[in-house]
């Protein structure tokens, strides 16, 4: 694992990439826009923003040296030295460590052991730090936002900035109490995390662009592109639609029904925004309360609020943390 001393000398003269993985909401553009106000040199952080809504993947990129050439640059991150997984269901949607040299760090939100992860990236020749940030979160600030706890995971495995200078820069951003306790989960998460270090080194070189680029003239310009593009309106062609898109995986918590509480009332089928709650008709021509469809069911949890018998209630989907067995030579 690299040391302050050398990561500032691998800024001198390369960049470092960063990429955040996360779910609408959950703060992973914050995160960038973080690292970049923590740093103390040079850096460029962007979101990629597509039709995300609440819930569904994003990604967000940063660029950090203290060359201020190097980080003249506003496209994704394709060579990411760390990599920040916010939620753990990404990890069976994305493929979370594209780009990733060898030596990198994939820092995951998990109360997965190494073993299991390593299986699921198919890489082992990544570094993995693991924690339960989701646990932290809930306890620390009540509600499942884990972005600042991951960059603590990210201050105990990079050095690239200090949990002071993370402070400072979430005082700048929160007020008050809401600052006082992302601090706290921060210091709490540096003690938490779990390090398994392969002992392969990053090579920084990769994916840092040379200072000054110049396009050549005489280029094409958008007149001359071709704007055609393709739409495609039939599922026989290409599937489409919500019953495709498995949205239940975007909650943390697991919706339960309880058949002998529920009296029928119908409210939570009402008020929930997915049509996650199901029923049938029964043979008194009336319909029924059946079940939760956590297929679709993003955990807003309203049929909770709403439900006048406590039928519904909710189960944290993520179990204990568990700290994975390194291998021979490995970890910490």
């Amino acid at each position: 694992m690299l040391t302050p001393e050398q990561i500032k000398e691998v800024l001198k003269n390369n960049v470092v990439n960063l990429r955040f993985h996360a779910r609408g909401g959950q703060g992973g553009v914050t995160a960038s826009n973080l690292c970049v106000e923590a740093f103390y040199g040079y850096g460029v952080c962007q979101p990629l923003f597509g039709a995300e809504r609440m819930g569904s993947p994003t990604e967000s990129y940063v660029r950090l040296s203290s060359n201020e050439d190097l980080v003249r640059s506003n496209e994704q991150v394709y060579g990411p030295h760390f990599v920040s997984v916010l939620d753990p269901s990404l990890l069976g949607e994305i493929n979370v460590a594209a780009g990733m040299p060898k030596g990198g760090w994939l820092i995951v939100n998990t109360v997965m052991d190494q073993v299991s992860l390593q299986d699921i990236v198919g890489r082992k020749d990544i570094n993995i730090a693991t924690i339960d940030a989701t646990r932290i979160a809930l306890d620390v600030l009540g509600r499942n936002i884990t972005n600042t706890i991951i960059l603590g995971a990210l201050i105990r495995v990079s050095h690239l900035f200090t949990v002071d200078e993370l402070s400072d820069a979430i005082m700048r951003r929160f007020k008050g109490a809401i600052a006082g306790k992302n601090i706290q989960a921060i210091k709490q998460a540096i003690e938490d995390t779990c390090v398994y270090d392969i002992g392969i080194e990053i090579d920084f070189s990769l994916d840092t662009k040379v200072p000054w680029q110049q396009v050549k003239p005489g280029l094409p310009g958008y007149k001359e592109l071709d704007k055609a593009g393709v739409w495609y309106c039939d599922e026989d062609v290409i599937p489409y639609g919500s019953s495709q898109v498995m949205t239940g995986s975007w909650g943390e918590w697991e919706i339960i029904w309880d058949k002998e509480k529920c009296t029928d009332c119908a409210q939570c089928w009402y008020i929930c925004p997915d049509f996650a709650i199901l029923r049938e008709k029964g043979e008194d021509g009336l319909w029924h309360m059946s079940g939760i469809d956590n297929f679709h069911c993003k955990s807003c949890q309203n049929c909770i609020n709403i439900c006048p018998v406590e039928a519904i209630s909710k189960k944290l989907k993520q179990g204990p943390a568990s700290c994975a067995v390194p291998e021979e030579g490995g970890g910490e």
